[in-house]
């Protein structure tokens, strides 16, 4: 006989079982899960990409109309899992085990834990805003024979590298870079990719930080803007990108302080951020966290519901770090909470996710000789990217889509059956509420 429903009381169990230890529920919202209802859905999510411009008010003087810029992302359901395991009634009757079901139940739950987290926080990797990285930049200074130029597109900008003291057959090739005195590759890689990228000619006049959303070649890639707005009344007329007139790092005017623009000047040096991981420890942890919170503060984000998704060496780190003693320790271990609260400090809720769900990435390579060379030989550190976050940084939407236990149809045996919807959403104007620090 078909139990058509009796499988009801393990999609319960799952789901509670799942969502005790995770971290999606601290770290995500749920603000358009009662679209979902079958794979494949797509929820639209209306976001508006330019700040409303204020303007002087003239008497006598017809007021300016602004064109709002907006965009529509797609929350997709494109995650399917499922879990389907057969027990012979028969062996039931020789076995000691009561609670067979239920165990193979809780494991399927701990493995769609894993699932589940593992996908929401590799949205960071892909989607925190260019500019809030935290990592070691890899720095080339303009000279007379170092130059970069940006043009712009229909979609943002191409941006072209020509370091004619450092090529070789049309290859770029390595130099010190002053952040850290170490040799680095310094054309574009695919490890680059969703990452920040600016021109500089001091360290006083630069561009805004771009991102990298594909690499054509080790001297060519495109940039978007962190938001992929490509109009609005920050950006230069006949421009795609804002800033391209350059500013102090801070403050972009929409025409520049009268400096030439950034597009024209000659001896352009360029920058990656967060190129390279740099060392976590016991002793930097708490002031490379403070370095996240900062770039969620020049982005207006709120102070409250801020999240930091530590891997489980650095929450040792966390216990070990000198400015949490002593005053420290009673935040640090109490209050542990559902999704894993271990402290807060520095405006976050800090949560460890188990095992090694935070995601990694390679670096940028570094190279084991400088100057021009056709034969460089490279090698490249793995860092974590360590997230944190607002919680309307990332959507998450969820379902069941159906759990049931079925008789074998050729066996004396019961199959335990379900199957899982999921997908996550950052929408652009939502990229400034994630920071990433890109550690090792």
């Amino acid at each position: 006989m078909q139990l058509s429903n009796f499988g009801e009381q393990f999609a319960a169990k799952v789901l509670a079982k799942a969502y005790a230890s995770s971290v999606v529920d601290a770290v995500s919202n749920r603000d358009y899960e009662g679209e979902i209802r079958k794979p494949g859905d797509r929820v639209n999510i209306l976001s508006f990409l330019n700040s409303i411009l204020l303007c002087d008010y003239v008497v006598g003087t017809d007021m300016s109309s602004e064109t709002i810029v907006d965009a529509e992302d797609q929350l997709i359901v494109e995650k399917r899992k499922y879990y389907n395991f057969s027990l012979d009634r028969l062996e039931d009757l020789f076995t000691y085990g009561q609670d067979i079901p239920d165990a193979l139940i809780m494991d399927a739950s701990k493995v769609l834990e894993r699932e589940v987290d593992t996908y929401v926080l590799a949205k960071w990797g892909t989607d925190a805003k260019a500019g809030n990285w935290v990592g070691i930049d890899l720095v080339v200074a303009g000279s007379g024979q170092t130059m970069a130029s940006i043009v712009t597109t229909a979609t943002g900008g191409t941006v072209t590298l020509n370091a004619s003291s450092n090529t070789y057959e049309g290859q770029v090739g390595s130099i010190e870079n002053p952040r850290d005195g170490g040799t680095y590759f310094i054309g574009f890689e695919q490890t680059d990719l969703y990452k920040g990228f600016r021109l500089r000619s001091t360290a006083a006049f630069v561009s805004p930080w771009y991102r990298i959303s594909s690499v054509t070649s080790s001297t060519v890639a495109a940039l978007t803007e962190w938001d992929e707005a490509v109009s609005g009344s920050d950006f230069e007329e006949g421009h795609t990108l804002r800033g391209l007139f350059g500013g102090d790092g801070v403050s972009f005017p929409k025409y520049g302080d009268g400096n030439a623009s950034l597009l024209t000047m000659s001896s352009l040096g360029w920058e990656f951020q967060a190129a390279i991981p740099t060392a976590v420890t016991a002793a930097t942890i708490y002031d490379q966290t403070t370095l996240l919170a900062e770039a969620l503060d020049m982005n207006e984000v709120p102070n409250e519901e801020r999240k930091l998704v530590v891997p489980p060496a650095g929450i040792t780190m966390l216990r070990q770090a000198s400015e949490l003693q002593p005053t420290g320790i009673a935040e640090i271990y109490s209050g542990v909470v559902l999704n894993g609260r271990v402290m807060r400090f520095g405006g976050f809720d800090v949560h460890p996710p188990q095992g090694a769900r935070v995601s990694t990435r390679a670096g940028h390579s570094a190279s084991s000789t400088t100057g021009p060379s056709a034969d460089l030989v490279l090698s490249q550190t793995t860092g974590w990217q360590i997230p944190a976050n607002h919680m309307g940084f990332v959507t998450f939407a969820d379902k069941w889509s159906e759990s049931r236990v079925v008789d074998a149809e050729n066996q004396f045996a019961k199959k335990y059956q379900g199957l899982f919807l999921y997908g996550a959403k950052v929408p652009r104007a939502r990229r400034k509420f994630g920071a990433v620090l890109f550690g090792s």
